[in-house]
């Protein structure tokens, strides 16, 4: 290395002029690297605002699947990552609905395309995933479509036939494996058929593929043999694997349509993960705060699935009020019927012996509705001891152990309501446990992520929602973020009616808040206050005959005269 730059060899090169020569001599030698940059930019926009116009598109209304009417409904479309947006779609008969399903519209898809992509899921499976740029050339370009199944108990060239020849029977043209949802014409840039009846073809295919493989159930009107298929597992569980970076974990919970501060999602993530061997969290809090949605949103992001895909290794179990003793969760051994009664926790726990390499997440909904220690105290000591469960001692049973242990691998979530319908949690599991507390809602942040139709018509009633809710909020009394969805969307419903049949805005707001705000509230002198401000709140913004406001009356009659009150009767 030469230390003095004076002295280099090549300093007399550095001059302007010689610069100057070899800048341009490098520009046209990437002329032709340019040129391809250039085309692959116009390709990429044309190719995305084709999905956009698709994407614009929200006026179809019904769909007619083997033999049934559906209405169709099209949200809006919302963002989802940096680099695509989201649509949901929900499909209903007689105002029952009967499946949800997204549109993806990926300006590139991190795993799998680098390029422009289309993706249609239904109840967390993706049935179609296809790059967008299939579309442009000269002239009309039809988009076809490749497809296959990749199920591990069903006869896939089974399903490929039944699913191509629905297709054809619904108006979609397909081939062996391959079909067409539509045309574009390349002079005009728009589809020959109409963005409508393309994104149609894509919504209808993606239900008829999830009925071929059974993911989804469509009933039928029409009469024939039906394909005969079994059983097939609801994902493929070798292509998952999980990931506990917290970066990752936080960024996919947070791209979803829930509102969880970072705070929460760190608090669940070290409580789970900070103990080697034992993962219990109990979230507690008031009905509505999203607990059981939290635990659903992190255990799928461990295996970087979306909160709506479904998760193999992630059980939700209901407790029941008559649980009283173990074989509630590891079953037991039924002499009248000689076989051991399997349980849907047993069959979590051999699943994770079986898979120790990925964890396995169960969620006991609303635990405390049986008394915790009587059903819960072999697990615990189990996992405290590292001992095993005895189970039976039939040695015919092979597929059952005699005795249990509990993996490392297994994550025990519960979720727990403080009422009177439920019982207290003993110091034997709460010193087992970390314990959550979600009571605090972030409706600022809720209705940022809320659905742009809901916000262009009831901004008002939102705000005075949120107003009654800071009100009870003093007095534990408040309401989460269920209670808030469930009004705005009652609201919504009625503000779509035809104009003869809705309620006046104000006496829609009137009844939310008797149905789903005053039923919940009760208490003895302390609650005077309050009960005072929302007498005045009311009057203020709500007609005097309101019903609100008569319950808020009668419940400030019964406190000053019995000391206590509640909205029941």
């Amino acid at each position: 290395m030469v230390s003095n730059w004076n002295e280099s060899p090549f300093r007399r090169n550095l001059e302007e002029q010689f610069l100057i020569d070899n800048l341009l001599k490098t520009w046209n030698q990437l002329e032709q690297y340019r040129n391809y940059f250039n085309q692959e930019i116009d390709i990429s926009h044309k190719t995305y605002n084709a999905l956009m116009a698709l994407a614009s598109t929200r006026n179809i209304k019904e769909t007619e699947l083997l033999g049934r009417t559906y209405s169709v409904d099209v949200s809006s479309v919302e963002g989802y990552k940096t680099n695509a947006k989201r649509q949901s779609f929900h499909i209903y008969e007689s105002d029952q609905m009967v499946t949800k399903g997204f549109l993806y519209y990926f300006e590139f898809h991190e795993k799998f395309s680098p390029f422009q992509t289309i993706m249609v899921q239904i109840e967390g499976h993706n049935h179609i995933f296809t790059n967008a740029r299939e579309i442009l050339d000269n002239g009309i370009r039809e988009w076809r479509i490749s497809k296959s199944f990749t199920t591990q108990s069903l006869d896939n060239h089974q399903v490929m036939a039944e699913a191509m020849k629905l297709l054809n029977e619904h108006g979609i043209e397909a081939g062996s494996n391959v079909y067409k949802v539509g045309s574009f014409n390349n002079e005009t840039q728009t589809f020959v058929e109409g963005n409508e009846q393309v994104k149609k073809n894509f919504i209808d295919a993606a239900l008829l593929f999830a009925h071929a493989s059974q993911k989804l159930e469509l009933p039928t009107d029409e009469q024939g043999e039906e394909v005969d298929l079994v059983d097939v597992p609801s994902e493929d569980t070798d292509l998952l694997e999980p990931n506990f970076q917290f970066e990752e974990i936080y960024q996919t919970i947070t791209n979803s349509s829930f509102t969880f501060s970072k705070e929460i999602i760190r608090d669940l993530h070290l409580n789970l993960t900070a103990l080697d061997d034992k993962h219990f969290v109990l979230l507690s809090g008031i009905s509505g705060t999203g607990k059981t949605q939290l635990c659903r949103l992190y255990t799928n992001a461990v295996y970087g699935l979306e909160y709506e895909d479904e998760n193999p290794y992630f059980t939700i179990i209901p407790v029941r009020p008559d649980w009283t003793d173990a074989s509630a969760l590891f079953g037991y051994y039924s002499s009248f019927e000689k076989r051991y009664v399997r349980t849907e926790f047993l069959n979590v726990i051999l699943n994770a012996l079986k898979e120790r390499e990925k964890p396995h997440f169960i969620l006991l909904d609303e635990m405390n509705l049986a008394r915790v220690e009587y059903y819960l105290s072999d697990y615990l000591s189990a996992v405290e001891s590292r001992k095993e469960i005895p189970l039976h001692q039939d040695d015919h049973i092979d597929e059952i152990p005699k005795k249990l242990l509990i993996p490392p691998n297994v994550y025990l979530l519960g979720t727990i309501n403080v009422d009177e319908t439920t019982h207290s949690i003993s110091d034997k599991v709460l010193d087992r446990a970390f314990v959550m507390t979600l009571s605090d809602v972030d409706f600022n942040s809720y209705w940022d992520r809320a659905d742009q139709d809901i916000k262009e018509v009831l901004g008002r009633e939102f705000a005075m929602l949120k107003e009654l809710h800071q009100m009870l909020l003093t007095y534990e009394l408040h309401f989460g973020y269920r209670t808030m969805g469930e009004m705005l969307r009652k609201l919504f419903v009625n503000h779509q009616l035809p104009e003869e049949h809705q309620m006046e805005s104000l006496k829609a707001l009137d009844r939310v808040i008797s149905e789903k705000v005053l039923t919940k509230v009760r208490g003895d002198e302390r609650i005077a206050e309050m009960l005072r401000k929302m007498d005045v709140w009311l009057e203020e913004n709500l007609e005097t005959d309101s019903i609100s406001l008569k319950h808020v009356k009668r419940m400030q009659e019964e406190l000053e005269y019995y000391g206590a009150t509640q909205f029941w009767r």
